[in-house]
């Protein structure tokens, strides 16, 4: 696939011409899956990764000019989905930092009745239940106020960049991620503590 072709490029660029957007996506998007997949992400992390390429498109497209001379459509595409994924990449890495920090302060306190089982096995079964408790509150929050917690705190992302993007104050973004974290502390100490796994040894708001 060298090129796309001009007629099609220029129609795209209207973001309200919807038949020539289902053209393109029925074009690209086998296309990008399987190039995301072969740098070994997960289903779901390609879904996220090919969506965020294609609302880099909507923006970029109404300006951008096919220069034949330049190089070539499919170049530019690539350009486009190599900087999501480092993108995507960097987020990863935000939020695992995030949860390792999380998982180091639930170990600070060790239950008094502490077994002798592989310690690999507590830090799995801490880490289960965080996970757990993040899809259940996720689950109970509005999508706006989950996208606070998620941006800022997990991801580490500045309360201003967070705000921007969700059309928010940074005060409403640091309240709003503040709120489901006590949640979360809430559900993690409640499994713990039925699981008879100690106290609540988890992280104080930042």
């Amino acid at each position: 696939m060298d090129q796309t072709r001009s007629t099609l490029l220029m129609r795209v660029r209207d973001p309200a011409d919807a038949v020539a957007w289902g053209e393109f996506v029925t074009l690209y998007e086998p296309m990008l899956t399987a190039y995301l997949r072969h740098r070994g992400l997960g289903p779901e992390d390609t879904r996220d990764v090919v969506q965020d390429v294609f609302a880099r498109l909507v923006k970029s497209l109404p300006e951008f000019e096919l220069e034949r001379r330049r190089g070539r459509f499919r170049t530019w595409l690539w350009q486009v989905c190599r900087s999501a994924l480092v993108d995507w990449a960097r987020r990863r890495r935000r939020q695992a930092r995030a949860e390792d920090a999380w998982l180091r302060r639930l170990s600070e306190t060790p239950p008094p009745d502490q077994d002798d089982s592989d310690p690999e096995w507590g830090n799995l079964h801490r880490r289960r239940v965080l996970a757990f408790a993040l899809e259940r509150v996720r689950a109970r929050s509005r999508p706006a106020t989950w996208a606070c917690f998620e941006r800022h705190l997990l991801q580490g992302r500045p309360t201003a960049e967070v705000a921007g993007e969700l059309g928010l104050s940074t005060n409403a973004v640091a309240v709003n991620g503040s709120r489901i974290l006590d949640r979360v502390r809430k559900f993690c100490a409640e499994y713990l503590e039925e699981l008879a796994d100690g106290p609540e040894p988890l992280p104080r708001r930042p």
